[in-house]
């Protein structure tokens, strides 16, 4: 049985784990461009003409594939093993010391778990339902919910130049990531870092301030809009002066008057202020 398993998490990275167990020969060869190293070696391969990485041979019909973690370069290469026959449904067979089939699917999900909150929750319910039943409508729906503990929903807060967001961001950041400035616009690009909330690990964008512009601060603001439609959850801020964006539709959006220390904005749903040098 030919199998590909990604082992780390579905986000951007350095350095990606991809297991390939069965005839290496037939799936690795026409990837690498030659035959995979013997057994215990370590090579530097060729993946393609997509991406430059390294293969660890532990066994006879196990190899671990190292290329560049960013998600189009592992795809490319999971797609590439799975046209050589490789299947990634077959978790089971990638974990023999596991006692059953729950129990291999459970250590195939801690592997990609994000969220430190995810480990506590899969390790007391995936033991107890190994010989559960199929599960009902209501918990495929539970378990939609629950794929944010494995893959970081994104947070994104939108708002016009000045309201205060790139200071928000650098306070939820607990580090100065963007620049902070009085001149509109001093944020023309779009920001991200991964963010701790509460044992789930969120990715916080801060974008670029919303108004009438040209050239590269135009093209940054366009750019943004499809993450305006579909961030898990929208941040719409503004200060007591300013109006709110419009919010998305079928979006989860809330709105956070800041800059509260000047007076509460009428329609936020949530005002607070905070001092550039402020962390939570």
């Amino acid at each position: 049985m030919n199998t590909v398993n990604v082992r780390t998490p579905r986000t951007a990275g350095a350095i990606g784990l991809v297991e390939v167990v069965g005839d290496l020969d037939a799936l690795l060869t026409p990837i690498l461009g030659r035959q995979p190293a013997p057994v215990g070696q370590l090579r530097r391969e060729s993946f393609g003409d997509f991406d430059d990485g390294l293969v660890y041979r532990f066994a006879e019909d196990g190899a671990f594939c190292f290329p560049h973690a960013g998600p189009m370069v592992v795809r490319m290469l999971v797609e590439a093993l799975i046209a050589q026959g490789a299947d990634t449904t077959q978790r089971a067979a990638a974990f023999p010391e596991a006692g059953g089939p729950t129990e291999s699917l459970l250590l195939a999900t801690l592997a990609l778990a994000t969220s430190p909150a995810a480990v506590d929750l899969l390790l007391t319910r995936g033991v107890r339902h190994d010989d559960a039943p199929l599960p009902s409508p209501k918990d495929l729906e539970r378990s939609r919910r629950l794929d944010v503990l494995l893959s970081p929903p994104t947070v994104a807060i939108f708002g016009p130049p000045n309201a205060g967001k790139s200071t928000l961001f650098n306070a939820l950041a607990d580090q100065q990531l963007a620049l902070v400035d009085d001149v509109a616009g001093t944020t023309r690009d779009h920001l991200e870092q991964q963010w701790l909330a509460d044992g789930l690990v969120v990715r916080l964008v801060d974008t670029a301030g919303v108004r009438e512009s040209s050239g590269l601060e135009a093209d940054a603001i366009r750019h943004q809009s499809d993450l305006f439609q579909t961030a898990d959850l929208v941040l719409l801020v503004a200060n007591p002066d300013q109006a709110f964006l419009p919010a998305p539709p079928d979006r989860p959006t809330l709105k956070l008057g800041l800059q509260s220390d000047r007076g509460l904005h009428p329609e936020s749903e949530l005002s607070l202020s905070v001092p550039q040098e402020e962390t939570f």
